[in-house]
């Protein structure tokens, strides 16, 4: 009888585990290949590789088609907005570019910790301004976009949930590839404040 209820039990354990992927079911994390990603990443092995380092655990992800509108040919043309996020269990990363002037480093600072509500900024090297918060759940990418002296790129990395702690410089990476590659989607020439450091 004892052994009867202790296969019972076992059973039990194992279905409950299966079904609520636990241990020792545990599902295998899900990854992010370079053909799933948005244009805002440009299709980047580097950051499909960091997308697997940084997200927290699920067992897929998705990314759905990127939203917004791209800088035409123009010249005159100086509106330029996208909108990428990485759903797992919820969404899990927003990556967001859009071309603005006339805002001081403070300004853009302000605006940009405004939107993520994430903590002070922890200033890094990249474009004009850039910037981790202090929850490591965001950081930020300011380029020049010549020919037009007034204009630039802001482009921002939010995270549901925080950066491994030693993970903080692949966030900082991230961002520098999306920063890069909203500047060649906006049409914008090489900038004395290179992104490229």
């Amino acid at each position: 009888m004892t052994a009867v209820v202790a296969a019972v039990l076992v059973a039990a354990w194992a279905g409950i585990s299966y079904a609520t992927n636990t241990p020792p079911f545990k599902k295998p994390k899900g990854t992010i290949e370079a053909g799933e990603l948005c244009p805002s990443f440009g299709g980047s092995q580097e950051a499909a590789d960091i997308l697997n380092r940084i997200l927290p655990y699920a067992t897929s992800y998705r990314i759905p088609p990127e939203e917004g509108e791209r800088r035409t040919p123009d010249p005159r043309d100086t509106s330029h907005n996208s909108w990428c996020y990485v759903h797992g269990d919820g969404r899990l990363l927003t990556v967001h570019t859009e071309m603005r002037g006339g805002e001081t480093e403070k300004e853009w600072q302000d605006r940009v910790r405004n939107i993520v509500r994430s903590g002070g900024p922890e200033p890094f090297d990249a474009g004009r301004w850039a910037f981790t918060t202090s929850t490591r759940k965001a950081a930020a990418v300011y380029s020049a976009c010549v020919p037009y002296d007034n204009a630039g790129l802001s482009t921002y990395i939010r995270l549901r949930d925080p950066a491994p702690a030693d993970r903080l410089d692949d966030l900082r990476r991230l961002t520098r590839l999306a920063a890069e590659q909203a500047h060649a989607a906006a049409r914008c020439t090489v900038p004395a404040d290179t992104l490229r450091k």
